[in-house]
């Protein structure tokens, strides 16, 4: 199933780029995509309403953008979708997906919607300087609330939350690797996940401990992911952990997604170019200097 839709991502990316390179480039501005599931739309326990998403830490997160330009807030595309999961992702089909107005069916998957923004992004002149990340939860909620799971004995439960984690990896490394091959000067962050019944109560039940167990081992691979891509990871979990006031029901308050922007880091790293330019800088002025000492 992964290598059909590798070979399906990379047949549209190619694509996409071919349409992407088919105008000059001309100096533009920057663009932040945002990609993922209820946490990265922006939504909370009390709904919203439908929206573009630029809200949450997502809004949040392009104002601090903006400061550290000087002022020049980036474009913002928010491409979550209620609910997505890193599955539907690339296949769509989502109910909720019309909540977010960039949709205009239930049929485009946020993948097919995320190769098509970045080219007409990139024909415009625009740079994609951030793409931030939000998914693997509703994957866990799926499998833990579902009838068959809570039947099972505990180390079939191990077994299917570990089944589970490998799919995941694996999506998330598809993702990733579309992501670094259409907009390889992107900043990317992966956003944790957190487990809202234990944060609000602490743990003790059997279904906690699932959450807690599950919530940990999701961690654990989003942060092998960032690491393994060169992107940053928001341990989400910490920055809302002890603090009720971060929480609207399972989703985060205002507060809440104060906190989670608070783990981006908005300054972009300099770029291999950018560095070479500044060794071969100093590389000249010590050449300078010892011409002059001879």
């Amino acid at each position: 199933m992964r290598t059909t839709i590798s070979k399906a991502m990379l047949g549209l990316a190619a694509m996409a780029l071919a349409l992407g390179m088919s105008r000059p480039a001309s100096a533009g501005s920057i663009t932040y995509i945002s990609v993922g599931d209820t946490v990265a739309f922006g939504a909370t326990s009390s709904g919203g309403g439908p929206s573009y998403g630029d809200r949450g830490y997502v809004s949040l997160v392009a104002d601090k953008m903006g400061a550290n330009q000087g002022g020049a807030r980036p474009n913002v595309i928010n491409l979550a979708i209620p609910g997505e999961t890193t599955a539907s992702f690339f296949g769509g089909g989502s109910m909720a997906a019309p909540q977010n107005l960039n949709y205009a069916n239930t049929v485009t998957s946020q993948s097919t919607m995320l190769i098509s923004k970045i080219a007409s992004e990139q024909a415009a002149g625009n740079t994609i300087g951030a793409v931030s990340i939000s998914l693997g939860a509703s994957d866990l909620f799926a499998l833990t609330n579902s009838a068959s799971f809570q039947a099972m004995s505990p180390v079939a439960q191990q077994s299917a939350l570990l089944a589970s984690m490998s799919t995941i990896q694996n999506n998330y490394t598809t993702m990733l690797t579309l992501i670094k091959a259409l907009a390889p000067s992107a900043q990317i962050t992966l956003v944790g996940a957190y487990n809202p019944a234990v944060l609000m109560n602490g743990g003790g039940s059997p279904v906690l401990t699932i959450g807690s167990t599950s919530t940990l081992l999701l961690d654990a691979v989003i942060a092998g992911q960032a690491a393994a891509f060169g992107a940053n990871f928001v341990d989400t979990a910490s920055l809302l952990k002890g603090n009720p006031g971060f929480l609207n029901g399972e989703h985060p308050s205002a507060a809440g997604y104060a906190a989670i922007a608070s783990g981006f880091n908005t300054v972009p790293e300099p770029t291999t170019l950018a560095l070479l330019g500044t060794l071969g800088l100093g590389l000249a002025a010590r050449r300078r200097r010892a011409r002059i000492a001879a």
